[in-house]
């Protein structure tokens, strides 16, 4: 299975330290190098940071785009490089909290998930206890992540 995930999903994970949600699900996961550069390398936080570079050691791929490709909508550049990466990989699931973006994603042919949708999936698969108590830690975080 490939899934190919923006920032925002790592990022609110890494934030409460349950970014191993992604590798009980997938095995693996890949994010483009613009993606790693934002979570990672530039990441203000040093525990996170090092945190998210196990990840990458561990069960998170970097991959760059062998091209940007051009949208209809105004992307960030993370988005770009997982709807880019999309097109070149075709994976089973494209991770992607923005809505533009997943619009986007809808239209070259990819239902999107929410981070949200993850988080789900991990409490119906017994990975995690639930749900609500897993949005409660990143509520606490100041993290709000969007519904379907």
């Amino acid at each position: 299975m490939i899934a190919i995930s923006n920032a925002s999903p790592l990022i609110a994970l890494s934030r409460i330290y349950r970014v191993d949600i992604f590798q009980k699900l997938f095995g693996r996961i890949v994010i483009p190098s613009i993606v790693h550069r934002e979570v990672v390398i530039n990441c203000p936080n040093p525990n996170q940071k090092h945190y998210l570079e196990n990840a990458v050691r561990t069960f998170i791929d970097v991959k760059q785009p062998r091209k940007y490709l051009t949208f209809t909508r105004n992307l960030g550049k993370g988005e770009q490089g997982v709807l880019s990466l999309a097109v070149e990989m075709s994976p089973n699931i494209v991770l992607i909290d923005d809505k533009k973006a997943r619009n986007e994603a809808r239209e070259i042919g990819y239902m999107p998930s929410f981070t949200t949708d993850i988080i789900k999936e991990a409490e119906h698969q017994g990975f995690i206890p639930s749900y609500k108590r897993i949005i409660r830690k990143l509520y606490e975080k100041k993290i709000y992540l969007p519904e379907n």
